[in-house]
């Protein structure tokens, strides 16, 4: 007895063909869509200013997380609406990162020449600040930044000193309002980290200068 062998016609090969041309085209697809999704997602998520940014992450958080968020970002917007209302655009700057927040001040903003003692008129904005640190949790670092002049001074034998001092001054005034010791840290680093050369009159200007930083999550 012959055995018969079933021979595949043209239009089985063309339609098993199809069958599989189905089976990718869906995945494909998706996969299309999904990456649409995450793009779109992406550009809106760079047009947001920094602060809008931190806030849409805020909204995904726990309760705790949330919490702590929300007031990191009170504090940074209460800052920069402060800077606006007194004019001190130039003089003063806030600075918001996934990890800090940050804010500058120029030194003749915050202290004389050659001195490391708080001017009266640097009082609001400092209290203003602390009014937001004493009812969170996070630490706190002052940095103190000089040009590269060198100083003459009886008190201060170099910037080095004189950055500390300006440092740690900062620092005490937090101290004797009941923020905890704990959560203080003063650095001093004269001239040794300057934004810009101190090339001109100007660059050493910006190069004088405190930065209070309030770390995120800690």
């Amino acid at each position: 007895m012959r055995s018969h062998k079933h021979i595949l016609k043209p239009e089985d090969r063309s339609q098993g063909a199809g069958d599989s041309a189905n089976d990718w085209m869906l995945p494909f697809s998706t996969l299309m869509l999904t990456l649409m999704v995450l793009f779109a997602s992406l550009y809106s998520l760079a047009t947001m200013s920094s602060l809008e940014y931190e806030e849409s992450l805020s909204a995904l958080s726990d309760k705790k997380d949330k919490n702590k968020s929300e007031r990191e970002i009170a504090l940074a917007k209460s800052m920069k609406s402060f800077i606006e209302e007194m004019k001190m655009e130039g003089l003063a700057d806030v600075s918001v990162t996934a990890h800090s927040i940050k804010l500058k001040l120029a030194s003749p903003v915050i202290f004389e020449s050659g001195s490391a003692e708080l001017k009266p008129d640097i009082m609001p904005l400092m209290v203003r600040l602390l009014n937001h640190l004493k009812d969170m949790e996070n630490t706190i670092i002052v940095e103190g930044h000089t040009d590269d002049v060198p100083i003459s001074t009886g008190r201060y034998r170099s910037n080095w000193e004189l950055s500390a001092a300006r440092a740690f001054s900062v620092i005490h005034f937090y101290i004797d309002r009941d923020i905890r010791p704990d959560r203080l840290a003063a650095h001093g680093y004269g001239p040794y980290r300057p934004l810009m050369p101190n090339t001109t009159e100007l660059r050493r200007a910006i190069n004088r200068r405190i930065e209070i930083t309030i770390l995120r999550g800690a």
